[in-house]
């Protein structure tokens, strides 16, 4: 089974410095915290089942 299959949700992240980075979780509330993290993150995406659920940016 793939990665993309085994978790629900998908963090399409982009921080501070530009790296673009791509993280999977099984529940939103996981998803949502990575995705809030302002600290490191300067736009960031929640996807469930290829769909766009949420978009950030700082």
């Amino acid at each position: 089974m793939g990665k993309a299959l085994e978790y629900r949700y998908i963090v399409q992240v982009e921080t501070l410095v530009g790296e673009r980075i791509e993280e999977y979780f099984k529940t939103y509330r996981e998803a949502l915290c990575c995705a809030t993290n302002y600290e490191r993150v300067k736009m960031s995406k929640i996807l469930k089942l290829g769909e766009l659920v949420n978009e950030f940016n700082y």
